[in-house]
């Protein structure tokens, strides 16, 4: 090849060099541009991913300087590119001990804590972070990216909700303290109300036997044996001694006593002697009754799981009264079939007797007590006890039911026979009440439940 060609010849690989060099460049470029434009799409859609996140996002690099936020961050902080997370989140001068971004770099996970954070207005946020480290293409940590939801709300309600657990436990506490007071004094109370309860009943037998005694015992009688006793004290002072002979009562006193068996009709009296003598066993049986009925009204007390029989339980306690309102009183008994309850005889018999002595000193001269007893709703007994005595003013009728109030005189009632009345029918989940007329009478009305009632239906009383 002769010096001309070859220098062709270098002269044309030259020039394809500089052809190639040029067509690589060439290349170069387009596939720069055609990358950058691939990275910035890629860029624009990760960041409308993070704008679109409603959470504070925040993207710190190895030294903890921030280099990414998202529209949340710079809204509610503010735009902190280019700062150190911990100066401007938490105005500290190193790294935070409990930062999320901070254990992600040491474990290489997902970490998560409850930091407490100011908003650029100075409100406090409770926010609830996550870190987690950000790798390159050989896995090698190069930055972090961290999340923060606000939780205030959440929180506050959190802490509210302990708050009111704490007051309600200590509400708890003092409302057991209370309830363990109430039972004393209801103990108590009911204890006193027992007392109460038999020391009434006790007062209305007493005033009972009060009555009976002094019926019985007549004047004429009362002076018979003044005289008579006068006459033994005159025979033992003139014969003090009892073999001496006898010696006759002083005239004065020997015409007054025949004066008063004149007077008494004592002949009469020796005659009839032998008919008393005979009715005495009629009064035994008479005594036996009234005993039973004793013992039947005063069933009282700690049960309250007895069968009670209301038709027994009044008619005792008429028996009892009885010489309170015989020959003046009419009883009227419209009794009705009335199953067997359950609760405390004792406690309802003094009930009817509480009803039935007011309402036999309501009757001043004569007058009628009606017994009603019903079954009403198929699940309530009625019981109604009713007089047409003076009746009560409805500005007294209104208050009946009250401890220690009584129209009686001072000595002759406490005022406790109707509060305990009350009390005792509503221990019995029933219902007591009045209705009055002045000058017509007053009926008293009594409701008991009958559902769980035990034993056969009552029959019919005669």
């Amino acid at each position: 090849m002769t010096q001309t060609g070859f220098w062709k010849v270098t002269k044309a690989i030259s020039r394809l060099g500089e052809v190639v060099d040029e067509r690589t460049e060439s290349l170069s470029d387009e596939l720069k541009n055609k990358l950058g434009a691939q990275l910035s799409e890629e860029k624009r859609r990760f960041e409308a991913f993070l704008r679109g996140i409603g959470d504070a996002v925040t993207i710190v690099d190895q030294d903890y300087r921030i280099i990414y936020v998202n529209d949340t961050v710079k809204r509610v902080f503010g735009d902190p590119t280019g700062e150190y997370c911990y100066k401007f989140y938490e105005h500290k001068t190193e790294v935070c001990g409990g930062c999320p971004v901070k254990k992600s770099f040491e474990t290489g996970n997902v970490e998560t804590s409850l930091r407490r954070v100011y908003t650029k207005e100075d409100k406090l946020l409770y926010m609830e972070n996550t870190g987690s480290p950000i790798r390159d293409e050989r896995g090698r940590i190069i930055a972090g990216i961290e999340l923060a939801r606000d939780v205030t709300q959440r929180i506050r309600l959190e802490r509210s909700v302990e708050i009111r657990s704490r007051e309600l436990a200590m509400a708890n506490e003092e409302l057991r303290i209370t309830n363990e007071q109430l039972q004393r004094a209801y103990e108590e109370l009911k204890a006193a109300q027992s007392a109460l309860f038999q020391s009434e009943k006790m007062a209305s037998l007493r005033r009972s036997r009060r009555r009976h005694r002094a019926r019985d015992q007549q004047p004429d009688q009362l002076r018979l044996r003044l005289h008579a006793a006068v006459g033994r004290k005159h025979q033992r002072a003139a014969r003090p001694d009892r073999h001496a002979r006898k010696v006759p009562l002083p005239e004065e006193h020997r015409k007054t006593i025949e004066l008063m068996k004149t007077e008494l009709d004592l002949d009469y009296v020796r005659e009839d002697v032998r008919k008393i003598v005979k009715n005495v066993t009629t009064g035994a049986q008479r005594i036996k009754e009234i005993v039973a009925n004793l013992r039947t009204f005063s069933r009282v007390d700690s049960s309250e799981n007895a069968d009670v029989d209301v038709h027994e339980g009044l008619d005792s306690t008429l028996e009892i009264l009885r010489h309170e309102y015989k020959n003046r009183i009419e009883i009227v008994k419209e009794y009705g079939e009335v199953p067997r309850l359950i609760g405390s005889p004792g406690k309802l018999n003094q009930v009817f007797m509480n009803i039935l002595h007011n309402a036999i000193q309501a009757i001043e001269d004569r007058g009628t007590i009606t017994l009603r007893t019903r079954v009403e709703d198929g699940n309530k007994a009625v019981i109604e006890i009713q007089d047409t005595g003076s009746g009560i003013p409805d500005e007294v009728l209104s208050k009946i039911f009250d401890p220690f109030f009584t129209t009686k005189k001072v000595g002759e009632g406490t005022g406790l026979g109707l509060s305990l009345s009350y009390s005792i029918i509503q221990d019995h989940k029933g219902k007591l009440s009045a209705e009055s007329q002045p000058g017509k009478g007053t009926t008293f009305h009594i409701e008991l439940p009958i559902h769980g009632a035990a034993g056969g239906v009552q029959q019919k009383a005669s």
